[in-house]
């Protein structure tokens, strides 16, 4: 045998490396090096996830916004505001069309002599569609200011749109911090397409328990990005916000989210009082009324367990009984009866036969039948008896007071069964229905002892609920507005091939009031349906009305309708001082002067306009431009030319023509012609197509 040749081994040599022979191998990983390795390469992804996620949260991605923002020292203690963004972090796959929640501000920590009230719910305690100035929030105000004379009472209404109770359970737990005296709660309607809802497009899951670790998981950065992600190439605009919400239409009468959405509302609920209670907290947990008469299921009952000819049979039952319901009651009862029992869960053929029976006079059979139309609605946006049942069970078992707000709205209606009288669409109040859920309320403080209770008497001398509208400035351009914006709901596809009666309803209604109006309101009440015209807070009508009174220099109508306007606000926002300017102006010119009452106001609106110039990002040319006009109401003129002459380098266009003129009528008034004319003579070189407006305030300066 030959040998092999010795360049095979030094070719062996030389690629194994140049100190190691072909017989030395790398010495073994010992195991705890393994391990090592081990750990590392599985951490690893850990590490970057989280270095990840902690650069998002440096560029402000991830996390939930508070529900309460802290914005100030102001006369020697915190001002705190609700928070519009912590109201829309729950909602992080619909950020197009957050629920919005009321700008309410309070004081930290709570002024002496003060009862506030908390009001944890969703857009039915929030007050929509009334204004906020005429929400349930507000005539409970009023009501406690009657019954507590000597008290300061303070209503917070965390009321938020389209929310389910969890979110409510999160912000009524963070405001628990701000010292109420009284939590009220309503919530319960939204369990299936709020946020956090079981059939919601923002779902968090079925169980509490889930819930609660959707809403961990959707903090984080890296979730809250991707969402964005999705959602920018998710178009929901011209949606109704419960309609974008929707995530499964159809929810049949015995489909498991039924029993789902009650329980979470049983337990959040149970959980917001039990944790009222480890605060030492009144609570007081409300039922929930719906519009039983008037308002149809939205939802399309399934039937495609029936075969095509049943169906047919079945649609012309329907039809049949419809038709009959004023003319023959009774044949429609027979008609309808019959399409129940060959589909007993058709929530539409309960509605129709409910109104059949009204019509025959039997208010009993009515009503159960109503009741069994809101139960069996596959698209389920009033709360089903089976969740009530359960926010009862939870305020029993807790030993929370009970608010009966069901028991009341039907005792009230005619009939004893809830429609319009009370109720604007499926679940929000009429402004009837707003009073009677805040005298409620009050009812139900009767039954209180210590610091919330409510002596009866006091209670039973109350005003009537008209009374109570009147003195917050109820009037019917804000009845417009609240028409209106209902006309546009019942106008979406689906509400109006369920409803269309209701269009009708509110389509005659805005009729009917527009065209008793003059020309200019008229105009005025286009204006106001711009969207542009209200950002993020719908602006009241009464103050487009009130401008246009006031252009036509009649005041007195134009002052009352500032007043109302100016409660339909949040109070550190630069509409509501510009209302309050409005109103003072409207008293001097009436009176020619402000008096005591009116200069009180106006040095508290001036000291309230400083500290929004220094802790609120608003519009500081306006604020600044009516902080100079105030000053000049009270005769301050010398003292409102500093800051006019800030306030115009940040006017454009007509409001710095305002501005302007102001400012000229200052300088005169303080015998500075010279600067009077120099600033007219600027407008007239420089201000394009207002050159008319320095001309004429040219023309009125008197000559030295």
């Amino acid at each position: 045998m030959s040998k092999r040749p010795k360049k095979d081994k030094k070719y062996s040599h030389e690629s194994s490396g140049a100190n190691q022979t072909p017989a030395e191998e790398a010495p073994p990983i010992s195991n705890q090096r393994r391990r090592l390795y081990i750990a590392i390469a599985m951490i690893s992804p850990f590490l970057l996830l989280g270095a990840s996620e902690g650069v998002l949260r440096l560029c402000g991605i991830g996390g939930h916004v508070p529900i309460v923002n802290v914005i100030g020292e102001f006369r020697g203690a915190q001002l705190a505001t609700l928070s519009i963004n912590g109201a829309a972090s729950y909602f992080d796959r619909t950020q197009a069309t957050p629920g919005s929640i009321g700008v309410y501000t309070f004081s930290i920590p709570k002024p002496d002599n003060t009862v506030r009230v908390v009001l944890a719910g969703a857009s039915a305690i929030k007050g929509y569609p009334q204004p906020m100035g005429l929400a349930n929030s507000a005539f409970l105000r009023e009501m406690l200011s009657d019954v507590w004379p000597d008290r300061s009472v303070e209503i917070i209404n965390m009321g938020t749109t389209a929310v389910a109770t969890f979110p409510v359970l999160d912000m009524l737990t963070q405001m628990l911090e701000y010292e109420p005296d009284l939590v009220v709660i309503y919530a319960g309607h939204n369990e299936f397409f709020g946020a956090y809802g079981v059939g919601s497009a923002q779902t968090g899951g079925r169980t509490p328990g889930s819930i609660r670790f959707a809403y961990w998981r959707n903090s984080l950065g890296l979730v809250k990005g991707l969402s964005r992600l999705i959602a920018g190439g998710t178009d929901t605009s011209g949606k109704a916000l419960m309609e974008a919400m929707v995530g499964q239409s159809n929810i049949p009468p015995d489909s498991p989210l039924r029993e789902a959405a009650a329980a979470n509302a049983g337990f959040h609920i149970g959980q917001m009082i039990e944790r009222c209670q480890s605060a030492g907290v009144p609570v007081l947990v409300c039922t929930l009324p719906s519009n039983e008469r008037d308002l149809a299921p939205v939802g399309e009952s399934d039937v495609s367990d029936l075969g095509a000819i049943e169906q047919s049979k079945l649609k012309l039952l329907i039809a049949e009984g419809r038709s009959k319901i004023d003319a023959d009651p009774k044949g429609a009862i027979e008609n309808l009866t019959q399409a129940i029992q060959a589909c007993p869960g058709h929530a539409l053929a309960h509605f129709l036969l409910g109104r059949a029976y009204l019509a025959d006079g039997d208010k009993k059979y009515a009503a159960e039948h109503f009741r069994k139309a809101i139960d069996c609605d596959t698209m389920p946006w009033r709360a089903p008896s089976t969740t009530i049942k359960k926010i009862v069970q939870a305020a029993k078992e807790h030993d929370a007071p009970l608010c009966d707000v069901q028991y009341e709205f039907r005792s009230t209606s005619p009939d004893g069964i809830v429609g319009r009288e009370l109720m604007d669409d499926h679940v929000h109040f009429s402004l009837r229905g707003q009073e009677l859920l805040a005298r409620t309320i009050v009812k139900a403080l009767t039954q209180f002892s210590g610091t919330c209770a409510v002596d009866a008497a006091r209670f039973k001398s109350m005003p009537d609920w008209e009374a109570y509208a009147k003195r917050l400035g109820a009037n019917e351009y804000e009845q417009y507005a609240v028409a209106h914006g209902l006309r546009n709901i019942f106008d979406v596809p689906f509400m109006r091939a369920s409803n269309a009666d209701a269009y009708e309803h509110w389509d005659a209604l805005c009729k009917r009031l527009i065209h008793r109006w003059p020309e200019s309101v008229q105009l005025a009440a286009q204006e106001w349906q711009n969207p542009e015209n209200h950002r993020s807070i719908r602006r009241p009508l009464s103050a487009f009305v009130a401008r246009v009174y006031i252009r036509e220099k009649k005041f007195a109508k134009a002052k009352p309708l500032m007043e109302a306007a100016t409660g339909s606000v949040p109070l550190y926002s630069t509409w509501n001082i510009e209302y309050i300017y409005s109103r003072l102006l409207c008293e001097e010119k009436m009176h020619g002067k402000l008096d005591d009452e009116n200069l009180a106001l106006a040095h508290e609106t001036l000291e309230r306009i400083r500290f929004m110039l220094l802790h609120v990002d608003d519009n500081p040319g306006l604020l600044l431009r009516f902080c100079g006009r105030i000053h000049q109401l009270c005769g301050e003129w010398k003292e409102s030319i500093p800051i006019l002459e800030r306030a115009r380098k940040h006017l454009w266009e007509i409001e710095k023509v305002a501005c302007d003129a102001a400012l000229i009528e200052a300088y005169i008034r303080t015998g500075d012609t010279p600067r009077a004319r120099a600033l007219a003579s600027e407008g007239i070189k420089n201000s394009g197509e207002f050159v008319a407006h320095y001309q004429r305030f040219l023309n009125a300066i008197p000559a030295d």
